[in-house]
This record gives C-alpha cells, structure tokens and sequence, in this order.
C-alpha cells in the first residue's frame, strides 16, 4: 500500500473522533498553535482563502470567524473528514465556507486564485511535499502569503528522546484507549520521522 492510500484509509478511519483525539494527543496546544497561525492569516485582512488538507474544517471555521469578509475553500481529499466539516459548518451556521473534495498535488484552481493558503497537520502526510508546496504557490495571488503548521522532532537533546518515545509509544496506546485507534496513531509517529 502506498503512502496516499494508507493516509487515505487512516483519515476515513478516525474521522468521527479526529478532533478529540488532537485535543487528547496535544494535550490541548494545537488550539493554541492554530489560533496564532489563524490570526497572523486573519491580520492580512485576505478576500479569498484556500484551507488545504482541511480535514473536519478545523481551521477554516476559525478563518470563518477571524475573516468574516472572505470567501473560504476547505480541500480535503477524505469524503469522511469533508463530512464532519460540512456538518460543523451547517452546525455553527457559517455560509462563507465551500468544502471541496480534491487533492492537494493537484489542486483544481486557477492560477493567483488566493490570498492565503493554509495547511494544518497536512503536509506531513502528503506523499510530495515538492509538488504540493509548488501547487499551493501556484494558485496564491503575487502578493499572497501561505501558513503552513505541522508537527517535528524538537531540536533540544534533553527533550528529543521525550518526545520520540511519546509518539511511537505512548500516542497510539492513548489511540486505542480514546477510540480504538493503535494503529492510526502509529501512522503519526511515522509521517512525523
């Protein structure tokens, strides 16, 4: 099985409880960490906004918020995620939301489409980060800005081994404990190496 496949199959998977299980795993930061990528994205006061590896619609329903006056596309390529993030979007009655199913190594956009690209937790597991930075440059505007956050091995030699040992082992025991998800959870130590 490829790196797309097997990506594809973990995100139809988890899904449901996706959101709780980030909460779970990052013991809450990853809100803080989006919040601050939402509002640097926010301050540029951008027209059109593309959110790719959209998932359950995390970010684009915080730009929603931040940057009610612009027109935002969620892409994602799991029908299952776009559903939750359909749902959340007609939950939380936001109407300037498009979710669209397509992939990020060929995003179906024109050329200088945006103003902002986003992309949460997502470039990790795409199978070329090469082709998916070059697509998401395609379509910005001259004079637009991507935001790209994801997860790495931190830097400092006292906390690194920490930090290993908690994605490869402690992280999928947690998965299989909040959903029954081990081996889902193991796809993230993986794609973070």
């Amino acid at each position: 099985m490829n790196k797309e496949e097997k990506v594809y199959q973990v995100f139809q998977t988890i899904y449901d409880d996706y959101d709780k299980m980030n909460d779970v795993i990052s013991f809450k930061q990853h809100r803080k960490w989006k919040s601050q990528m939402i509002a640097r994205a926010a301050a540029l006061n951008p027209g059109q906004i593309l959110d790719v590896c959209s998932g359950t619609g995390d970010i684009a329903l915080q730009l929603a918020q931040a940057a009610p006056q612009a027109e935002i596309i969620g892409l994602d390529f799991s029908e299952n995620m776009l559903k939750t993030a359909t749902k959340r979007q007609e939950e939380a009655g936001v109407n300037n939301i498009r979710f669209v199913h397509g992939s990020a190594l060929e995003l179906p956009f024109p050329d200088n489409s945006f103003d902002v690209v986003t992309i949460s937790f997502g470039l990790r597991n795409l199978p070329d980060y090469g082709v998916a930075m070059a697509e998401m440059y395609r379509v910005l505007k001259p004079q637009g800005q991507l935001f790209c956050l994801d997860s790495s091995y931190p830097t400092s030699p006292f906390v690194k081994p920490f930090f290993k040992l908690y994605l490869k082992f402690i992280m999928p025991q947690t998965g299989k404990m909040v959903g029954n998800y081990k081996k889902e959870y193991q796809w993230l130590n993986e794609s973070t190496e």
